[in-house]
């Protein structure tokens, strides 16, 4: 059996689609939240069973003894949340029940992290503690759960895997709001108003983008071939700027589809919340 939670997020229903389109023939449960929107993305294929996350946590143990694998994909994953403490029961404690119990039943599991446990990345981005200093809540959840598993020595001869994912774009960004990646989000204006928005300074502005195939892949090759258990950065290993992004789509738009795009050049506002008594 495997386990694929955040099943109707961007990438978890992705590796659903990609499993079976492999010939996958293990039963597929799929862990998430559902409405009407993202259960478009899975209801087309034969899964065997669905559950919400508070459902797998009621059944954790029993679960992963039937579980080859687990992509553990679920997690709040807007930066600017503002409960963090269900941000950090969802993306800390909920994690380390699921490795804990993967473990003692082993079951191999792949955990999406990310890369903003390197903050500002003005330290580097190699998977080392001297790199990783978070900017907010979100990173600090997922670096402490590479943390511990570092301490525990849990990658020692252990089928655990934490991929630190940059910034993901591709075909099912459409439920991702504000949280979508700047290629989604400059493709969407050209489309409809025939310009793209980009911040002044953007030619500063840099971001490694991977496509969500090759994450996909990732995942797969780990859960599926011999990869050695560890943390691993998911990203393309270059950088590239948000204006030269916003060229590729502009360049697209003209060449291909015979549009006029124009790029404007906005201020970038930065806004202050205060409690209101």
């Amino acid at each position: 059996m495997i386990i694929v939670t955040g099943a109707c997020g961007f990438i978890g229903s992705r590796l659903i689609e990609s499993l079976f389109e492999s010939g996958c023939t293990d039963r597929v449960v799929a862990v998430d939240y559902i409405s009407d929107n993202n259960v478009k993305k899975i209801s087309r294929f034969p899964i065997y069973d669905f559950m919400t996350p508070d459902t797998l946590m009621s059944n954790i143990g029993h679960l992963t003894k039937d579980a080859n694998i687990m992509f553990h994909q679920g997690a709040i994953t807007d930066t600017t949340y503002s409960n963090t403490s269900e941000l950090m029961k969802m993306n800390h404690g909920f994690t380390k029940n699921v490795v804990i119990n993967c473990i003692a039943n082993k079951s191999k599991v792949i955990l999406a992290s990310s890369a903003a446990v390197y903050g500002s990345g003005e330290s580097g981005f190699k998977e080392m503690e001297n790199c990783e200093s978070p900017l907010n809540v979100y990173g600090f959840s997922k670096l402490l759960i590479d943390n511990w598993l570092r301490h525990k020595g849990l990658f020692s001869n252990r089928s655990v895997y934490s991929l630190r994912y940059f910034n993901v774009y591709g075909m099912g960004e459409e439920n991702k709001g504000n949280m979508s990646s700047p290629i989604y989000k400059f493709f969407n204006q050209a489309k409809t108003s025939n310009e793209i928005n980009v911040f002044k300074g953007s030619r500063s502005f840099y971001r490694d983008f991977v496509a969500v195939e090759d994450i996909v892949n990732i995942n797969l090759q780990c859960a599926f071939d011999d990869v050695e258990a560890g943390i691993y950065n998911a990203g393309s290993g270059k950088k590239i700027s948000f204006l030269k992004v916003a060229n590729i789509v502009k360049d697209f738009f003209d060449e291909v589809l015979d549009n006029d795009v124009k790029i404007n050049s906005i201020p970038f506002v930065k806004f202050v919340c205060r409690k209101v008594q």
